[in-house]
């Protein structure tokens, strides 16, 4: 409370004082004393208006969060929910593992044995194709077999990777020895670019659906 709420008592008493040692009557000591206690409550159901106020518009901000999200939900059965996500869970893990293969094929920068052969580096660049190959053709199985319970948006980025990763091994198997040559790392670092490009993809839109997606009440 602020100066005046304290001054107006104080004003009352020495008005009183002074009224009663004049020799005023009661009805004056009375009228004086009621328009100070209406002073008094009006500030003071002007404070609670204020407080209700404050609380109604705080308690309207948090019903419009609440209600926001519940607009953007989509609501599932848990059999719905855990369905779909298991099905995104093991597609993303597929996905991850031919990000590695692919860019360990022809990485731009690298550790060598020291005093390498040409024929080992091959054999070398070999073994990491095949480990890519045999990603992919994970990643392609799991995914087509999961495809009816994830959304169609991130089967269209899985397919962006795939035909990367494709794309990745088709341009070192037809180049052979030339593979590791400075236009062969060009070229992989397109296949590289275009992969992450719908690995990045595929991210957002499984953060995104799992932020959506809500179990029933009761299921």
């Amino acid at each position: 409370m602020g100066h005046e709420g304290i001054i107006l008592p104080m004003i009352s008493i020495f008005t009183l004082t002074g009224l009663l040692s004049g020799g005023a009557g009661g009805a004056v000591v009375s009228a004086i004393w009621n328009h100070v206690s209406k002073l008094l409550l009006q500030r003071r159901e002007a404070e609670i208006t204020a407080k209700l106020a404050t609380l109604e518009h705080e308690f309207q901000s948090s019903q419009k969060q609440r209600q926001a999200q519940i607009d953007r939900s989509l609501f599932v059965t848990r059999a719905h929910f855990e369905t779909e996500f298991e099905s995104m869970k093991d597609v993303f893990a597929c996905l991850s593992e031919v990000r590695l293969a692919i860019n360990a094929v022809r990485p731009m920068a690298s550790l060598e044995p020291a005093g390498e052969s040409e024929e080992e580096k091959l054999k070398r660049l070999s073994d990491r194709l095949k480990a890519l190959m045999t990603t992919h053709d994970k990643l392609l199985v799991t995914s087509e077999a999961k495809a009816p319970f994830y959304t169609e948006d991130l089967y269209e980025s899985v397919e962006t990777c795939l035909r990367a990763a494709v794309k990745e091994i088709n341009s070192v198997r037809k180049a052979g020895k030339d593979a590791l040559r400075m236009d062969g790392y060009v070229e992989a670092s397109q296949n590289n670019e275009t992969f992450s490009e719908g690995y990045i993809k595929s991210v957002r839109i499984i953060r995104n659906r799992i932020s959506r997606l809500a179990i029933l009440p009761g299921n």
